[in-house]
């Protein structure tokens, strides 16, 4: 893909703007208190094809692209 954002030395993707779209958002609050994390989290997809969750800026959190 000619749009994948560039990779650091250590292997992490450069991207922190997710792809516009639907951001998805995981409700695991009914799962139970060892998933509780996951309540309100919310994922959106990056160029490099990972789906990351978002800080509370919008951005992508740091990641690494998946492999090959």
């Amino acid at each position: 893909m000619a749009d994948t954002p560039a990779v650091t030395a250590d292997s992490y993707c450069t991207n922190t703007a997710p792809v516009p779209g639907i951001v998805r958002t995981v409700n695991a609050k009914n799962t139970g208190p060892k998933f509780f994390h996951l309540h309100g989290r919310r994922y959106d997809a990056c160029w490099c094809g990972k789906e990351v969750s978002l800080t509370e800026r919008d951005n992508l959190r740091r990641h690494k692209p998946p492999q090959e």
